[in-house]
Formats: structure tokens, sequence, C-alpha cells
């Protein structure tokens, strides 16, 4: 073969094998990876986008503050112990029908001694025994017990102890002698110029039937019964201006006084109170009353005064608050351990210390006895047990004395519950029976 013709031929099979190369480039898939599969087949290998996976829904984390279960101390059971033979003789020679006295040292009580029978034997029941359970009707002491409502009440914003009583009983209220306004403050120090020798006399005695207490302050009776001196200014006892604040309690909780009092005060303490003899718990526990070593005052005729007063319009009862509470010498203790502990009673808190602190300020100095102060319904006493002043209240009704007299510098304090005695008085009205007890405790059982 012609050389020339070999390189020819040569050249078209070259060309030949790239154009059959080109052409199967050309017919393979583009952009597609070979992938042999177990069947030895050629397949594309498929790119699939995977789909996103879903986001849970996060719910907004809210603190839950969860409020407290309401704390409530438990009823007080104490034991009472034998007297020293010294407040025994003391007993024996006041006479004492029964009684019970508390000891609280430090803000704790420390002891408990109870004498003689709550109710004595007749010719077919025998005597039951007086204890620190005994519930008693402790009169003036109710004062003081009902300044504890009126102050949480002002702690919450219902009530305000410098405002003319008038915003909270929906009329105006002023001493018609001398045209000024009165308000809690002075009622609760005594100095609203309030007088019990009026109208308020008459229907206690029941010379002219129960009047409503917008008829008592300025209707046809008001001028009998106030002063004629200036609210604020002079120191006036008045059982009428210190009840008058249970009528205003009724008025800013739409309620009862004593029901206020009970959830309050008295169930969180553990305490079975009340200003009426029915609402006791354990009604066997109340005391009858002796006067002159006779029955003075019986359950039945206190059952029959309750249900009197619970016919009474709420804003218009001017016998309960200042006078009329039933409880115990154990539950006045746990009162003044309230006290003694600026509010407080282990968890349970009814009172703030500010509002303590207000409760025993000394408000006013006054001219109907010398130089007593007074709190907000907290009475001092300087002549009973040397160097120191007592703080508290007393009562003194139908034969019955009661007494919580207490030391906040040292946190002591003594309660007294009586239902009969020899029933003497010293020249400011305190009871020498109850002054010979507070002394012999102070002089031989506290801080011995």
């Amino acid at each position: 073969m012609n050389p020339r013709n070999v390189k020819r031929f040569f050249g078209l099979f070259v060309l030949a094998f790239l154009i059959i190369f080109v052409v199967v480039i050309i017919k393979l898939p583009q952009n597609e990876d070979i992938v042999v599969t177990d069947n030895d087949l050629l397949i594309p290998e498929q790119t699939v986008e995977a789909e996103p996976e879903p986001v849970p829904e996060v719910e907004p984390v809210i603190e839950v503050i969860e409020e407290p279960e309401p704390t409530y101390l438990e009823r007080l059971s104490l034991t009472d112990e034998d007297m020293p033979a010294s407040m025994l003789q003391l007993a024996k020679d006041y006479r004492v029908i029964g009684m019970s006295l508390i000891v609280i040292e430090n803000g704790d009580i420390t002891h408990s001694y109870s004498f003689g029978d709550q109710k004595k034997a007749g010719s077919d029941t025998e005597a039951v025994p007086f204890t620190s359970d005994t519930v008693i009707r402790v009169a003036g002491v109710s004062e003081l017990v009902s300044s504890i409502g009126v102050l949480s009440l002002c702690e919450s914003g219902e009530l305000d102890l410098d405002r003319p009583i008038g915003d909270f009983l929906g009329y105006t209220v002023k001493n018609p002698k001398t045209d000024a306004e009165i308000t809690l403050r002075q009622l609760m120090t005594h100095t609203a110029s309030v007088s019990d020798w009026g109208a308020y006399n008459d229907v206690v005695y029941g010379k002219i039937k129960y009047q409503t207490l917008k008829n008592m302050l300025t209707g046809e009776y008001a001028k009998s019964n106030f002063y004629s001196t200036k609210a604020g200014y002079d120191y006036d006892f008045s059982n009428f201006g210190s009840a008058m604040t249970g009528c205003i309690v009724s008025a800013a909780t739409g309620g009862s006084f004593n029901s206020y009092m009970k959830s309050a005060v008295f169930a969180p303490l553990g305490i079975d109170a009340g200003y009426y003899s029915t609402e006791i718990e354990d009604r066997s526990n109340i005391a009858t009353i002796y006067l002159r070593n006779e029955v003075n005052y019986t359950l039945e005729e206190m059952d029959e005064f309750a249900t009197e007063m619970r016919s009474v319009e709420d804003v218009d009862n001017y016998r309960i608050a200042h006078g009329n509470l039933y409880i115990g010498a154990s539950g006045l203790a746990r009162i003044a351990q309230l006290i003694l502990n600026n509010g407080s009673v282990g968890l349970v808190s009814v009172l703030s210390v500010e509002s303590v602190n207000e409760m025993l300020a000394t408000e006013a100095k006054g001219t109907l006895y010398k130089d007593v102060g007074t709190g907000l319904c907290v009475m001092l006493k300087k002549d009973i047990v040397p160097g120191r002043v007592l703080y508290g209240h007393g009562g003194n009704a139908y034969g019955a004395i009661t007494e919580l007299y207490f030391d906040p510098t040292d946190k002591t304090a003594v309660i007294i519950t009586c239902n009969g005695c020899l029933n003497t008085t010293d020249d400011s009205g305190f009871p020498e029976m109850a002054k010979a007890f507070i002394k012999e405790v102070y002089g031989s059982v506290i801080g011995k």
C-alpha cells in the first residue's frame, strides 16, 4: 500500500475514534453520578432535600407563686399548776370563788395557776373546777382585744385612725356642743368628749328603748351623749365611745363585728371566744358569776342578752365591743403574747410591728384621772409594781374581775380571770384583789 494512503487511512481511523468517543460522552447523563447497585444496574443517585424537622412549640415559662395556706394555731391547752402557798393565802383572804392566773416571761407562758370553782355545787349538782380554759365575760378587757380588730382594718386601708368617724358611718358626726368632728383615734383614747351619762346610760338601764347609733349621735339624744369639752383634749373614760368602734368595724366590713373578730383574730390564734355567750364552742366552760358569794349572772341570762343584741342591726350595736367579750385566761394569754411579740404568735401574724407600737403609744393625759396616759384602748398603771409601768386593761362587772397587764420592756405579763371574790377597790377603782396578785407575781415568780 502506498505509504501516503497508509497515513491517510490511519488519520481517518483516529478521527473516527475521536468522533465516536465524543458522541458517547455527549449521550451520557449530565451532572449525574453513576452508582452500581446490587443488581449491577447503573442508576443515577437522586439528591432529595430532607424536610426540616418541626420545631416544637415552647410554652412561655410563667412563675407561679402559690399563696401560703392560712396558718392557724392549735387551741392552747395548759396544765394548771398548784398555786404557791402565798397565792393560796391571797385567794382565801379575798374569798375567791374561782380564778385562773397565767404568767408570761420573755413573751412565753411560764406558769398557769387555777383555784376554786367556775360553778359551785348545787343541791343536785357537783362543783365544776375553774381552769385556765374557763370562759368568762371579761367586761372592760374586751376593749383592748377589740382594738386589735380595728388596727388590722387600719392596716388594710379600710379604716383610718385620724379620719372623722362619719366617713365610715355614712353621716357626719360632730359634738353638737362644740361643732367638732370626732375621729377613731379619739374614741380609742377616750378623748372624743363622748359621755356615758346621757341617753346611752338610759338605754343600758332600760329607761328608754334602744336607739339607732345615728339617732344617738345626730338626733334628739345627741346633746346628752357629749361633754362640753373639745374632742381630742381631755381624757374622759367612755364605754359608749369605745363601743362605737364595733359599729365602725361593721360599717367598714359590711358584716358583724363579732364575725370579723372571730375570722381575723380568734380563729388564727386558736381561741374559743366571741362577743356573745352563744358563740362559745364549749359552753360547759362558761363560768357563772357571783357577787357577795351569791349567783349574780347565769348562763341563761347571758344567752338572753345575746339574743337581744343579735336582733340589733350590726352598725347600731354599741353594747358589745367595749365589754361583752367571752374568753378564757388561756385565750387572753395568747392576746398578751401577740402584743408582746410585735403582732405575731409563732408563725401567725395578726398585726404589724408598727400597729403594735401605735397601740401602745401614749396619746393623751387626762383630767378625770390624774396622770393616766392611754394608748389605743390601753391603760397605763404606774402604782402597782414599784419601778414598772404596766400596760393593759381591766374589767370589773357583775362581780367578775379580769385583768390583763404587761410590761413590754421585758415581755412579762399577768392575766387574771375571777368569777367572784371580796371585791374592794383602791382610790382609782382598781380591784384590791387583782393588785395583790399582780404584786405577788412580780415579786416572787417573775425572774425567779
